[in-house]
């Protein structure tokens, strides 16, 4: 129980940081110096407002020097990273396993808000993603051949994480090659000009991100992640399509919420579908 509560202070901690990654990374500032700011009147931010998820209550939403509205997205990032920390400590307790899932469940909470604001997700982090999980893999590689020997080389966690790497990369950008190409016939038999971004399918961002997923999860869930996505993003999309009259949106976010329930449920659901 207090092992699980500290977890979860541990992971709203964290969840703070990510806040300032998502708020500095796609503005070039580093996350490091200098210390927390107000985002309005960058006036610092003292420890004692800073507290993960109370800070925001306590300060009743405003900044403490120019009054202005704190974004509750703040406490939010905070509280959904604090509870990735609990269910994956329920699930792995305090092992390998679990920083691995962390750091990579992290990832998918900033490029998700990042997404959200900009429509575009930084390179840097999709390869600091893969290049995490490739050394990940490596390592359990290593401890795998140590205690057991090679019995399958299929079955190694390095294979597993390149095979996803290529299929979550590949297979997203198969479809989003043929895609583009049906939007772009479409607009052509309609005699319809395009606006900005209206002949893509996907995003690059899209397929790297995937490429990124493939190497945590695996090809399979990978592409389950892929295909469970827009039945999570349907609802926002006919909302953005009547009330915004576009349907561009931000895909990100429902590719990671696809990629954790593919995580959690995935492979009851791949059983339950025989594959």
């Amino acid at each position: 129980m207090l092992v699980g509560l500290f977890v979860f202070i541990l992971g709203s901690c964290v969840g703070s940081f990510l806040n300032v990654c998502i708020y500095r990374m796609p503005r070039e500032i580093s996350i490091v110096k200098p210390f927390s700011f107000c985002p309005k009147c960058k006036a610092p931010i003292k420890w004692y407002d800073n507290i993960p998820i109370l800070g925001f209550f306590l300060l009743g939403g405003k900044c403490r020097s120019c009054k202005e509205p704190i974004s509750p997205r703040y406490p939010l990032v905070e509280a959904i990273t604090a509870s990735l920390f609990l269910i994956l400590y329920i699930k792995f307790s305090l092992s390998f396993s679990f920083l691995k899932y962390i750091l990579f469940f992290s990832l998918l909470v900033v490029v998700s808000f990042i997404d959200i604001d900009y429509h575009a997700l930084p390179v840097s982090l999709c390869f600091i993603g893969v290049s995490l999980g490739i050394i990940f893999s490596l390592y359990e590689t290593i401890h795998t051949i140590t205690k057991w020997g090679v019995v399958n080389i299929y079955t190694l966690p390095i294979v597993k994480s390149l095979v996803g790497l290529v299929a979550g990369f590949g297979f997203t950008y198969a479809f989003k090659f043929f895609g583009d190409i049906f939007i772009s016939l479409y607009l052509a038999f309609r005699k319809k000009e395009s606006i900005e971004g209206e002949k893509e399918s996907l995003g690059l961002g899209d397929v790297d991100f995937m490429g990124m997923v493939g190497v945590f999860l695996g090809a399979k869930l990978t592409i389950l992640a892929f295909f469970l996505a827009p039945f999570l993003a349907i609802f926002y999309s006919i909302f953005a399509l009547i009330f915004k009259r576009s349907h561009i949106i931000p895909y990100l976010p429902y590719l990671s919420l696809a990629s954790f329930l593919s995580f959690v449920v995935g492979d009851f659901i791949l059983n339950f579908l025989k594959f």
